[in-house]
Formats: structure tokens, sequence, C-alpha cells
């Protein structure tokens, strides 16, 4: 692959002619479905305007970044990424930012105040916030992918990180333009196997995307249960993942796993309540995925994953004598100066498994003299 910086020149332009991301891969967080928006429609003004207020969103921290250029400038050391906008022919020259949104967005923000009278900055102030020396991308000669490896060098490892469905959504297209999963993880910073990972849950939301039943709910969002899944090989094995095939090939049971996440499907396209509500529900789901008996409570009607664990757990009590054991020997390890320095909260604690040692035992010995 050519190298980038080779593709990247410097370049001078004014705020006004900067167009923020309407598909910026961290709107996914907010629910929005990716490249949403046609890149014809970028310079719209109800486009750009939902683009900013989708930055102003708390989680993109975007307020303290205004407020630390606003006390200390605009550093232009490191410098906002744009590439041409390719709009309508006959309209005037804009650029769309590859990577430096929230920046872009805070300055946006800081003449918007200085606009309204809620902020007055001086002409030195203004000429820092909206002349701007930024990187220009050549997309026209770059490697298609540049888009993803720009950013990504940042946000899966570095400034501000992106979440998980949009590190995986830059793994999958980097991988689709041909790099091989080795080169795709490095590109981004991660390990290799944590970028394969993020590979198959992506293309796990993809497949569930395309149901024709669950397909409309999907956003997102739901990525968080297929990472889950491959962090469970009893839920991959019950799927029945298939790299060569690209997604889970056990039908049956993908129907099955969709109506848990979202729902059963009423016959008037409503949705009902969802048996895994939360995507770590997945982690409990593997623990009882491969008993017949816990799985037909939660599989049944009004079945919980509540009532299922409680019929697992009932029939596999959990090994309790090497808890002990361990216990016994975390006791017997405490020095005299561990001992004089126990807080009351730790002495209560101690305390309180003795009485439940005495409960336990005169228990038994009640149990034992019944039987006799």
């Amino acid at each position: 692959m050519p190298e980038l910086p080779g593709f990247l020149s410097p370049f001078e332009l004014s705020l006004d002619d900067l167009l923020l991301d309407p598909n910026n891969p961290r709107f996914s967080e907010l629910g929005q479905q990716p490249d949403a928006v046609p890149e014809a429609r970028f310079a719209e003004r109800r486009v750009q305007d939902q683009a900013y207020e989708r930055m102003k969103t708390p989680r993109f921290d975007v307020p303290e970044l205004r407020d630390t250029i606003k006390n200390l400038g605009f550093l232009q050391m490191d410098r906002i990424v744009v590439r041409p906008w390719h709009g309508p022919e006959g309209q005037l020259a804009k650029y769309v930012v590859i990577e430096g949104n929230r920046r872009a967005t805070a300055l946006k923000w800081l003449m918007e105040l200085h606009e309204s009278g809620r902020e007055t900055f001086d002409e030195d102030q203004l000429e820092n916030f909206t002349h701007l020396q930024v990187l220009l991308l050549d997309d026209a000669h770059a490697p298609a992918n540049a888009k993803w490896i720009l950013p990504g060098l940042r946000h899966v490892s570095g400034i501000k990180e992106w979440g998980p469905y949009q590190k995986a959504k830059a793994v999958f297209e980097l991988r689709e333009s041909g790099m091989s999963s080795q080169t795709a993880a490095q590109s981004l910073g991660l390990s290799t196997r944590a970028a394969n990972q993020s590979w198959r849950s992506y293309l796990s939301l993809e497949q569930m995307r395309a149901d024709e039943e669950y397909g409309e709910f999907v956003d997102p969002r739901h990525y968080s249960y297929f990472e889950e899944v491959f962090k469970s090989p009893a839920v991959k094995d019950w799927l029945a993942w298939s790299d060569d095939q690209r997604q889970f090939t056990n039908n049956q049971h993908v129907k099955e796993f969709y109506s848990w996440m979202m729902g059963e499907l009423a016959d008037n396209g409503d949705l009902g309540e969802a048996k895994l509500p939360e995507a770590k529900s997945v982690r409990d789901l593997g623990k009882i995925i491969g008993d017949a008996n816990a799985m037909a409570v939660f599989s049944g009607t009004g079945g919980t994953l509540t009532r299922a664990l409680a019929r697992f757990e009932s029939e596999h009590p959990q090994e309790w004598l090497p808890a002990i054991a361990n216990a016994q020997t975390v006791l017997a390890g405490l020095s005299p100066d561990n001992l004089r320095a126990l807080t009351a909260d730790e002495v209560n604690a101690i305390t309180a498994l003795r009485d439940r040692i005495d409960r336990v035992l005169e228990d038994r010995r009640r149990l034992v003299d019944v039987n006799g």
C-alpha cells in the first residue's frame, strides 16, 4: 500500500468552508446507520446543523475541548485532515472533515457564541478560530481506505477512542479493501486477535440487519450483543459461526437468538419483551446454553433468564470446598501486623463468616439427629 503522507498536503481554508461529516462513525453510538447521508447533500444547512448538534452530545466531550481552545487558543500543531467535498456541479468548494470533527465543532461553537453576543473575542482570537492550517487528502489518488486509516490511528487506540462498533467497521472496511487481517489490525493499532473478533462481530450485526423479520429494528447499539457472543464459546458454537461463510449458519438457532434479543415479533409487527434485555445477558446465556432443562425453562412461554439460571444452579450446585479451603489459607496467612490493622468492616466480614459457619454446622447437626 502506498505511503499515506504522500497524499496529504498543507492547505489553508476558512472555517466556513469546513463541512462536518454527517456520516461520522461516532454517530453510530447514537443509533445512526452508517453512511446514511448522501455525499451530494453534505453541505445542506439542515444536514450540517444536525451533524453539529449531534457532535455537541455530551458523550463526545466537545464542551471541554471548546473551553480549552477558548482559554489557550487553537493550537494547529495537530492539524485537522480534510478531503474535497464532491457535491453537485457548480457548488462552491467545500471540504469534509476526515479527522478532527470534535475540533471543528468546538471552533464553530465558539464562533456561534461570539456572533450571538454570549462571548466576545478579539480580532486575533477570531483569526485563530477561523483561518485554519489543515492537511488536504488527495482522495482522487489516495487508497480508498485512507478515510478509515487516518482517523482510525487516533481513535481506535488513541485520542478520544472510538466505540467498539466504529472500531469494528474500520476493521471491516480495511479488510474489504483487500488488506489481510494482520495488516488491517496493525493499521489501526489493534492486536490481530482483537481485530478478528471485531470483524466477526460486525459481520454478525450485518447478518442480523439483513434478516427479513428483525433487520428493520437493528442499529449499531446492538453490536455489543455479538461482542459478547464471541466471548462465549458455548453461544458461538450454538449459533454455528463460520469464518468461511462469514456468518452464523444454524438458522433456527439464529432466529431464536434474535427473538431473545429483540422480543417475539407479533402479527401486528410489534416486538414483545426481550429475554436478553442487555448485551451482558449473553454471559448468563452461555452458562445454560448446553443444559436442556434450563433452556426449556428459558425458551418456554413466560421463561426468563433468571428462572433458567435458578434451575441450572439447583441442578449444578457450586463446588464450595475449594472456596472454603482458599478462605482458610487467606485467614491463616494474616500476620500480627495485618490483624492489628484490620478495619471495622473487615472485622465484621470475618465475624459474619464465623457466624455463617456456625449456622451451617448447627443445621447439619440437626439434620443428622433427625435422620438418626
